[in-house]
């Protein structure tokens, strides 16, 4: 089971104060990995999305449901997303890539996070959505991951559960790391002997 992670007791103050509370190697990660790719986007904070926007952050969702194999769910219908859409505590933050550093040299829609804002003044970006052409180049995730930090300060909340898989990159910001152990019992032992024993011959 993939590991959890969280940022327990958070207080934003501004980017400085941010850095000097991370390891000197999480701020060298920052300055090199993050901080540069800022200015290639445009970051907006929605509450609702249009029928345009939900397709196109459904299809971002579907690509990153294909790609992430350490978390495997199943398939949510586009309904999900009308659904948060007209919950007030459900919000997107949309990375708008500029057009002077897209392929198409077209302003484009590269990354979405689906974030819930629940009354125990926790953050939890609990969905994302992503183009795969840039992920890579452009650094869109370690954007998002950095984007929902300074959305989470804004709106004064303690905590963010940033949930599971990606520990390394989420420990990178501050996180910290939570082992997760899931344990089963069967009712009919005689069955999992059978299966002990087929595993072992193979």
């Amino acid at each position: 089971m993939p590991d959890s992670a969280t940022i327990p007791d958070f207080k934003w103050n501004g980017e400085s104060p941010y850095l000097k509370n991370l390891s000197s190697r999480s701020r060298r990660h920052f300055r090199t990995d993050i901080l540069p790719f800022e200015a290639y986007y445009d970051v907006e904070i929605l509450n609702h999305i249009s029928p345009k926007q939900k397709t196109m952050c459904y299809n971002l969702f579907q690509q990153v449901s294909a790609h992430n194999l350490g978390l495997n769910t199943f398939t949510y219908p586009i309904k999900f997303l009308e659904n948060m859409s007209i919950n007030p505590n459900w919000e997107f933050i949309m990375l708008t890539l500029k057009k002077e550093y897209s392929v198409t040299k077209k302003q484009s829609i590269v990354g979405v996070m689906f974030c819930y804002r629940n009354s125990g003044q926790t953050y939890v970006p609990a969905f994302i959505g992503m183009d795969y052409t840039y992920v890579q180049s452009h650094n869109v995730y370690r954007q998002l991951l950095y984007q929902t930090i300074k959305r989470a300060g804004a709106l004064g909340m303690e905590h963010i559960d940033f949930g599971m898989t990606a520990a390394f990159e989420k420990k990178k910001l501050g996180a910290v790391i939570t082992r997760k152990v899931a344990y089963m019992q069967a009712k009919d032992n005689f069955s999992m002997e059978v299966l002990e024993m087929m595993s072992n011959t193979l």
